[in-house]
């Protein structure tokens, strides 16, 4: 068990350490301008071969490709080729004679990230190998053959960059130039202009036949609802009306028999208060009768 841990341990430092780990061609060290008879390291995915337009010993054999004595004919483009045929994004590589390079970024930096520039020169050791060294004094950096700016320490910095950034920046010092290095800047997409979660994907144009099918009966109940709502407040109102004029009818009416029955009081009054009442008239017996009555 301790020997198993320790094998997993070694793998993911191992991988850690390696530049040969990703889907895209990595390049150690991760510039792409290098000195003459300088070692370096180029690497794709495992399952991907090493592609290149130069006369280097490098392309179609494996995923990884050790340099150990650059020349000029190394300089060109290289990329990873996998084996479903899907091509990489490619990296231009410079060799030179010079005496002053550029260290750039490899690939596109994400628009908004911190980028630094360095100018970088070499020397010999004992051994008469390459070492390169950076450039710790005033040197002149230039955008597309004009000058931007001068770095004291050999280094120019941009907090931020945009697309505004892109362009073939060189660097000068002591009258030496170095070669051209591209710096592509790489847009990133505002959340305000992402679909909202609920819309459907352009790339399934299938999704929508059931808004299709259901937008006109939809549409239909809608306007039947309006339409009813509408027929209701009228018939609500006419009916609120004709309450109306029943209440005022009938208070017409209550008041025509309040008339009707104050009169009614009025002339029982007249009566009790003395006037005498016209009475029949008093029908008187026969002459005949009397007679016999003496």
């Amino acid at each position: 068990m301790f020997w198993l841990t320790s094998i997993l341990v070694l793998l993911h430092l191992t991988r850690g350490n390696s530049p040969c780990f990703g889907r895209s061609l990595q390049i150690s060290p991760s510039r792409t301008q290098f000195f003459k008879r300088e070692s370096l390291t180029l690497c794709c995915g495992a399952d991907e071969r090493i592609m290149t337009n130069s006369k280097s010993a490098c392309s179609h054999k494996s995923h990884e490709c050790n340099i150990t004595l650059a020349g000029v004919h190394h300089s060109g483009s290289y990329w990873c080729d996998s084996n479903s045929g899907e091509l990489g994004e490619a990296v231009n590589i410079t060799v030179t004679e010079g005496s002053v390079i550029l260290g750039s970024p490899v690939h596109p930096v994400p628009e908004g990230s911190p980028v630094t520039l360095r100018c970088l020169t070499s020397h010999k050791s004992s051994k008469q190998l390459v070492v390169v060294t950076p450039i710790n004094q005033s040197c002149n950096f230039s955008k597309d053959g004009r000058l931007i700016g001068v770095g004291l320490t050999g280094e120019m910095s941009f907090a931020a960059v945009n697309r505004s950034y892109e362009g073939l920046y060189t660097c000068t010092f002591s009258g030496a130039e170095s070669p051209g290095s591209w710096l592509a800047v790489r847009a990133t997409s505002s959340p305000t202009s992402l679909p909202p979660p609920t819309s459907l994907p352009p790339s399934h144009p299938h999704h929508l036949l059931p808004l299709a099918y259901a937008g006109p009966p939809l549409l239909l109940m809608v306007l039947l609802g309006v339409v009813g709502g509408c027929c209701w407040r009228r018939r609500r109102k006419e009916a609120e009306e004709a309450a109306s004029e029943d209440v005022i009818y009938a208070d017409v009416v209550q008041n025509k028999m309040k008339n009707k029955a104050l009169h009614r009081s009025d002339h029982e009054t007249t009566c009790s208060s003395g006037q005498s009442p016209r009475l029949p008239p008093i029908r008187l017996p026969d002459p005949a009768i009397y007679s016999l009555l003496g």
